[in-house]
């Protein structure tokens, strides 16, 4: 027998938690925008060092392009040099013609609960409209509003939040570069024909702070600087998100 459920009880218990969390990531350290293998990395990166973290994902399920492998066929394929994540995450992958192949599923849910354990907040749902701008015309944060009202053109005014810094790692969409370049703030080149080797390197060298407050990673990179997209192949977007965390502690630390 399972002991008695007061429905109230329990709207009442996801209510307060919920808004109770909200409220206290309404200003954070770092804000990632999109929670895809990169943004992940990163999350869980800055959390571990203290950082507090707020990770923003549009989607019902935080994990971007990792679940479907490539063409649904849910197997990634990474390269040998990310198994200090790996290990990071406790995925042990099998090596098979110089690569590591992991199962899909396994990865992606390894980066979600090691970025929540290590104290990032992650809300989903959540739809990123516009870019909030500091006094110097930094980027200092985001607005935003929900998927659902976003989905079906519903007329509802956003919310903002604030950080010291916010990570773009909404791959291809790049949705906080567009809030820039829709002013003509930054130009987005968009990003070049599939070529793994190329695509890999290509977002790893990009991943940087390309305007005052605002990093990019993953295949934001490529629509940024209009590299090759890699196809399905993910060890990139994980250092990517190692380094873009690193860029971000960097700033942190010498409060610039």
């Amino acid at each position: 027998m399972i002991g008695k459920v007061f429905d109230l009880d329990v709207s009442r218990l996801i209510v307060r938690e919920y808004f109770d969390s909200l409220l206290d990531c309404l200003e954070s350290d770092v804000i990632i925008v999109g929670g895809g293998p990169s943004g992940l990395v990163a999350a869980y990166t800055l959390a571990d060092q203290g950082t507090k973290v707020t990770v923003l994902e549009k989607r019902l399920s935080p994990g971007g392009g990792v679940w479907g492998g490539g063409k649904g066929f849910n197997k990634v394929v990474l390269e040998r040099e990310v198994k200090p994540i790996l290990d990071e995450i406790g995925v042990h992958p099998v090596e098979k013609d110089g690569y590591f192949v992991v199962p899909a599923v396994l990865l992606a849910a390894s980066l979600i609960k090691k970025a929540i354990e290590s104290g990032a907040a992650l809300f989903n749902l959540f739809a990123i409209e516009d870019v909030y701008f500091n006094e110097e015309r930094e980027v200092a944060g985001v607005v935003v509003n929900d998927t659902a009202y976003k989905m079906t053109a519903l007329h509802v005014d956003p919310l903002t939040f604030k950080s010291k810094v916010v990570l773009d790692s909404t791959g291809h969409d790049a949705v906080v570069l567009n809030c820039l370049a829709k002013r003509g703030i930054v130009q987005i080149k968009g990003e070049d024909v599939m070529n793994a080797q190329m695509g890999e390197e290509g977002v790893i060298e990009g991943t940087k702070e390309v305007y005052p407050g605002l990093i990019i990673t993953g295949m934001a990179c490529s629509q940024f600087y209009g590299t090759p997209r890699m196809g399905p192949i993910f060890g990139g977007m994980l250092l990517s998100g190692k380094k873009a965390a690193e860029i971000a502690s960097d700033k942190l630390r010498l409060g610039r």
